[in-house]
């Protein structure tokens, strides 16, 4: 998957696909081999989900600086 399909994945799929991973994980038999590949997908999910979460921690924090901007003016 390339850094630009990743990008098209809301987080909230990314996060479900994340989720679901974490409960096979915990709670199924697999193999060693089955094990290492959902860990390779999980990883990737996480990095999709922190880059969805920082973007949206710059947003707020633009939002903020916007706000103290305008209150400052008044």
């Amino acid at each position: 998957m390339t850094e630009k399909e990743e990008d098209l994945i809301p987080f909230e799929e990314a996060f479900e696909k994340l989720q679901k991973i974490v409960e096979k994980l915990e709670n199924e038999t697999v193999n060693l081999e089955q094990a290492l590949t959902l860990f390779k997908e999980g990883r990737n999910l996480l990095k999709i989900c922190d880059r969805h979460l920082s973007d949206a921690e710059i947003k707020i924090r633009t939002i903020d600086e916007m706000n103290q901007d305008q209150s400052n003016v008044s």
